[in-house]
């Protein structure tokens, strides 16, 4: 007798991911397990022949932060430590040395911010 494999699956909102095929349901259970413990998600364990789900377990992301949120609070804090960097050191404020590191610095600051605030590419 043949025994049947069985897929796993991640499920994404509008697609799903192959992740490995497994020879029978008790390792595919396992697996899905072990997977859901380092990668939280939606998982499933489909039966190849039938096509049916046979077992599925869905662990929530901790990690529920806005990507809009995190871009704002990273800018804020950005321009923050920007403002102190370029604050002016009494002792060495009028030195060219100083000077051309203010410099070299602002343009690394701004080059790194527009990089930041670029609209991001979609990954499907």
């Amino acid at each position: 007798m043949e025994t049947t494999p069985y897929d796993i699956l991640r499920r994404e909102v509008n697609t799903s991911i192959w992740l490995e095929t497994s020879p029978d349901l008790l390792a595919a259970k396992s697996r899905i397990k072990k997977i859901a413990a380092f990668w939280p998600g939606k998982y499933e364990v489909i039966d190849r022949q039938s096509q049916r789900i046979v077992a599925a377990i869905a662990i929530p992301s901790r990690l529920r932060t806005p990507i809009e949120y995190l871009r704002e609070r990273t800018g804020k804090y950005f321009w923050i430590s920007y403002a102190w960097l370029f604050a002016p050191a009494p002792a060495i404020a009028g030195m060219a040395a100083y000077t051309r590191l203010q410099k070299y610095v602002r343009d690394g600051y701004r080059a790194s911010y527009k990089w930041l605030i670029a609209p991001m590419a979609r990954i499907h």
